[in-house]
């Protein structure tokens, strides 16, 4: 890879920006996240400040955490299992959809899991007031957004055109962040 091949001394080209993602000030507020490969990193930073918040509070009023993660392979790419599963065991993460897209003929993306829960995430953007993150390729993140228009067009029984406004109304108040790359 690119990394292996520098020397000490050699000039590498790097960039920082400081995270979009906000947590929700109403602790008890519901947060669905979606972080496939690389983009599990702030994903990973949410779930630590809601376990280090939840057990400051003794667990109590402490709103779900969902996450949708997906890789290529669950044996390659699953590299921080054990924290996931850790979040999960001590009750921070609440639901863990895993989208191992080549391990069966059709591949399955976060977005196929998303459209299959579609009553639950309404309920929990619409009447509980999720926030929701997302992180990772670009088409990843246009896939989610397509698939959350589709939900909130179904469920809430608006057209398309309400449904894209409701969800541009949710990124302006700050509960639909996405941190995209190409």
């Amino acid at each position: 890879g690119h990394l292996a091949d520098t020397k000490n001394g050699d000039m590498v080209r790097v960039f920082v920006r400081d995270s979009t993602f906000r947590l929700p000030k109403q602790v008890e507020r519901p947060i669905v996240m979606f972080g496939p490969g690389t983009g599990i990193a702030p994903m990973r930073a949410v779930l630590q400040e809601r376990s280090y918040v939840r057990k400051e509070a003794g667990g109590q009023n402490h709103g779900p955490n969902v996450l949708y993660f997906g890789c290529k392979s669950r044996s390659m790419d699953y590299i921080y299992r054990d924290e996931l599963e850790a979040f999960s065991d001590e009750g921070t993460l609440t639901e863990l959809h895993l989208a191992f897209s080549r391990e069966q003929e059709e591949k399955v993306y976060v977005q196929h899991l998303l459209a299959k829960r579609a009553e639950e995430t309404w309920e929990l953007i619409h009447e509980k007031k999720a926030s929701i993150f997302v992180c990772g390729a670009v088409r990843m993140g246009a896939d989610v957004d397509h698939a959350l228009q589709d939900i909130i067009s179904k469920q809430g029984d608006m057209t398309r055109e309400k449904a894209k406004a409701y969800l541009d109304k949710m990124q302006v108040a700050g509960r639909f962040v996405q941190e995209l790359w190409s």
